[in-house]
Parts: structure tokens; C-alpha cells; sequence
């Protein structure tokens, strides 16, 4: 089954409009779809069939290159994907099977005009044209910039090489993947409980092409097994779940366990009255909460208008500031044996690693290459991949729940979102097990929290870090600790489990 995905300012294949002007058919080379994907099948550096190759990559954008007028700059990007899923509920599998699909994204930049990306997953033929023509319209809306926005970028073909392709991921087949979910089911109809879940696993390659400058290919596996364990008779609720690159670091029997586990853990909640506790957040918990930091205002153009957390007056950012408890380091590198990614961004721009805080103090932010150029005279980006590691203590849960007099164990958080862009303050609930703290030891499951909170508030009353751990971000990956914060701020009730 061929799955199309959709997003906006997207066309595809189906769509027969054609919104500027005639277009015709121009192929590049001789060569049409289906030579394509003969090239693809015979090419050495394609490690998988179902993903397009290096070879592939540039027969598309050299057809993209051929349909481009008026000279500039074009940029092509793509990213085909093959999943494997299964999804299940209520002890029963509601949906499964393969999928492929590929998103062929163009921009063009002239004299300092930049478009927007345009997108489709047509890799040959009238809609392939109309998406160029699509981006050369849009140029015609930002005003040109030569002398500070120069075209041709100075970007080296070199990269970092992670090893983020893994053979044990692509060879989970639907039967493999049911002999996975089958225990899991069965043994929740034992049990009398109900379950949830979904099993995913992916191969992709990426690949971005500026003219005849900047060619970049990386392929990629990914997988993710996450479960929801429920009991209503009881209202406990259990989650766990993972994700890597590598099939073969997934134990999805201990997966299943910690679930099952937290479940029964957390039977007949009782409610407690909200306020601010000392909190023992778990890995999962505190990837939740510090998560929208990394995606939003890791920005230095942001923090320099005076947005967000990291603003410090006009044309001024907090970098080299203390911003968080001096035993945290965040960081990100596509090196990271337990966190590696795509080793550059859709620009074509490498991800270097980056201290972003550095024992608690700010070191770095995003910028794009535009601002090296014109701010600090540098012909280069400073990307965010959205990945990230935080670095921890050594101190066990069992050790902080030890230590704690009074306090409260949080699984993960949901449903989080920001209330104030200053000061990162963010709602949310707590989820899937909620346990109160007397005296070092766990006396009884409470009912879910609305949370208020902020995670560099958290982040500077810290009293212990665990160890830290991958956790589940199939959309970047993530390491993070067990904290143990004081005054975690529990604003509300919420009955939903």
C-alpha cells in the first residue's frame, strides 16, 4: 500500500490543478520514473529498496534543476520513508501494514529573495513544474537583499557519519511484528486489564541538493514500541515506551513489565489536595517538560528581539549567563551512540555538536546563515536538529524516593503547552501513574495534577539527578535524567487517568 501524505502548500500526485500557468512534461536525461527506480535498485550506497538512493536523489533534482528559469540558487530536498506499523487498542490490533512514500521539497533564492519550500510528492511530470513555478511565484513577495543575503552558500561536503542505520530495523516484517504484539495481548486479556499501543519501524533517506554545489545523501532506520496498560474496574494506568534507531536495542518485554507494573501500582488513585510538592520526575517526565525549551526558543535571532526566556534587552541574549542549576548540560551531537541523527539540516547545513548550556550556563543559540554572515562574520549556520542529551547524577529513583519525606512520583506529563514565551511557564497533566511519597517510601496512587510550571524554574531547584537514559521522542531523539525538584507546582485536579 503506497500512503500519500498531506501538508500544507503541498501538491499531490492526485492533483490535477495547475494553479500558474501551463506546464508540461520535462524529463531530465532521458529518464523517467521508472529508470529511476532501476537506478535506485542497483545503486551500491542504497542500503534498502524501499528508500530512495543517492542516485535517485539526483536524478529528481537534476529534473527540478532542468525546469528552473531565471537563474539564482535552487534547493531540492527529500525524504523517503518506508514504515511498518502496528496499532492496537482495547486488546485488539486495529491497524497495521507498510507504507512508502516520498516528499520532494524545492526552494529558489535570487539575489537575496529567498521562497518558500513547496512541497509534493511527484517526482516527475506537470506537478513537478507547477511546484517550481510555485516557489519562482513566491520570490516575487520578499524584497531582494544581495549585499546582505548572498546566494551561493559556502557549504563543504563533509558531515559527521553517524551510524543511524541499523539492518535489524528493516527486517521487522509484519509477521515479526505480530509475534511481538501477541504476549503483550495476551497477556492483558489474563490479566483483565486493557491495553494500547503502537509499533513502528522505519527506514528513510534524506537528501538535500543545491545546484551543482552541495550534494547530500544519509540513510536511516528508526523504531518505537510505546504501550498504555489501563484497568478500569480499578482506574490504574500504566505507560511505558522507547524509541531508537536500532530494533535491537528495544527489550519489549521489559517494556511491557514496567506498563503492566505501573498499572496495578497505580489502582484506585486517591485525591490529594494540589500545591507545590517536591516532585521525583522520571526520564520520560522530564523530556516532557523540558522538550518545548529545545523546540522554541532555542533561537538567538528570537532571544535578540527580546523573546522568550533567553532575551536580555534590545539586540541582546542571556549567552554566558547562568540559566539553570550549574550540574545541567544540555547538549546535542549526531555522533551520540545513544542519540545520533541526520547529520545536517533541509538547508544542507551540517549539525556540528553544540553545548546549548554548559554546567548551567547559556553558551549557544541557533542562527541561521544569514546572521553568521551579517553578525558575526561567519559563512555558516549554527542548526538546531531538536535532539538533545541532558546530563545527570547517579542517584537511582529508589535512592530519591528514599531521601523524600514528602513528595510525589510523576511518570510522564501530557497535554503540555506554554502559557508565557518570557518565562517558559507551561500547563500540562500529569499521566499513567501518580504516586504520593510519606517517609521515604511510596504510600498510595493519587489522582492525575494539572500542572503550571516552568522547566527552568524546575530546572534551578534541583536536589538530586539520576542516571541518564534514552526515552521516547520519535520525532528527535532524547537523553534525559530523573530529577528530584522541590516546589513542583500542582495547580488543579484532573480526573481523566
Amino acid at each position: 500500500m503506497r500512503m500519500t501524505q498531506t501538508t500544507p502548500r503541498r501538491l499531490d500526485a492526485q492533483d490535477t490543478r495547475v494553479p500558474y500557468g501551463p506546464v508540461m512534461d520535462i524529463p531530465v536525461g532521458g529518464s523517467r520514473l521508472a529508470d529511476t527506480l532501476e537506478t535506485k535498485t542497483q545503486a551500491r550506497d542504497n542500503p534498502d529498496a524501499r528508500i530512495l538512493s543517492t542516485a535517485a536523489s539526483r536524478e529528481i533534482a537534476r529534473r527540478v534543476f532542468g525546469m528552473t528559469t531565471g537563474g539564482g540558487v535552487t534547493r531540492v530536498t527529500l525524504h523517503s520513508i518506508w514504515t511498518g506499523n502496528t496499532r492496537w487498542g482495547r486488546n485488539v490490533v486495529m491497524a497495521g501494514g507498510d507504507t512508502q512514500n516520498t516528499v520532494v521539497g524545492v526552494h529558489r533564492s535570487i539575489r537575496g529573495a529567498d521562497s518558500w519550500m513547496e512541497f509534493t510528492n511527484a517526482t516527475h511530470g506537470p506537478l513537478l513544474q507547477t511546484v517550481v513555478r510555485r516557489a519562482e511565484h513566491s520570490l516575487l513577495l520578499y524584497p531582494e537583499s544581495p549585499d546582505q543575503y548572498p546566494d551561493r552558500p559556502s557549504i563543504v561536503n563533509t558531515h559527521a557519519k553517524p551510524a543511524i542505520w541499523f539492518d535489524a530495523t528493516t527486517n521487522i516484517d509484519a509477521m515479526r511484528r505480530a509475534t511481538v504484539v501477541k504476549p503483550v495481548l495476551d497477556t492483558a486479556e489474563q490479566s483483565n486489564v486493557l491495553s494500547a499501543g503502537y509499533l513502528e519501524v522505519s527506514a528513510s533517506g534524506a537528501a538535500v541538493l543545491i545546484d551543482d554545489q552541495v550534494e547530500r545523501y544519509y540513510p536511516y532506520t528508526t523504531a518505537q514500541f510505546s504501550l498504555t496498560v489501563r484497568d478500569p474496574r480499578t482506574n490504574g494506568s500504566g505507560w511505558a515506551g522507547i524509541d531508537f534507531n536500532d530494533w535491537g536495542r528495544i527489550d519489549t518485554n521489559a517494556i511491557a513489565a514496567i506498563a503492566f507494573d505501573k498499572c496495578q501500582r497505580s489502582a484506585n488513585p486517591v485525591a490529594i489536595e494540589p500545591g507545590r510538592y517536591t516532585a521525583i520526575l522520571e526520564p520520560q517526565a522530564v523530556c516532557d517538560l523540558f522538550t518545548p525549551i529545545i523546540e522554541q526558543v532555542l533561537d538567538r535571532i528570537q532571544a535578540e528581539m527580546g523573546m522568550g526566556p533567553f532575551a536580555a534587552g534590545p539586540g541582546m541574549s542571556k549567552i554566558s549567563q547562568q540559566v539553570l542549576d550549574e550540574r545541567i548540560t544540555i547538549s546535542a551531537d549526531p555522533m551520540d551512540p545513544d542519540c545520533g541523527f541526520v547529520p545536517f539540516d533541509w538547508n544542507g547545513e551540517p549539525y556540528v555538536k553544540v553545548n546549548w548550556i554548559e554546567q548551567g550556563i547559556l553558551k549557544d543559540l541557533a542562527y541561521p546563515r544569514y546572521y553568521g554572515l551579517r553578525n558575526l562574520t561567519l559563512d555558516q549556520s549554527l542548526p538546531n536538529s531538536l535532539a538533545f542529551r541532558m546530563s545527570g547524577g547517579t542517584t537511582s529513583v529508589d535512592d530519591m524516593i528514599e531521601s523524600t519525606s514528602r513528595g510525589i512520583l510523576i511518570t510522564r506529563l501530557s497535554g503540555i503547552h506554554t502559557i508565557d514565551m518570557r518565562t517558559m511557564l507551561l500547563g500540562g497533566t500529569t499521566r499513567d501513574g501518580l504516586w504520593l511519597i510519606e517517609r521515604g517510601k511510596i504510600t498510595k496512587a493519587i489522582k492525575n495534577f494539572r500542572i503550571t510550571e516552568s522547566p527552568l524554574f524546575a530546572l534551578n531547584n534541583i536536589e538530586q539527578l539520576g542516571i541518564p537514559q534514552r526515552v521516547f521522542r520519535p520525532r528527535a531523539p532524547a537523553v534525559c535524567p530523573a530529577l528530584k525538584v522541590r516546589d513542583f507546582s500542582c495547580t488543579g485536579l484532573v480526573d481523566a487517568i
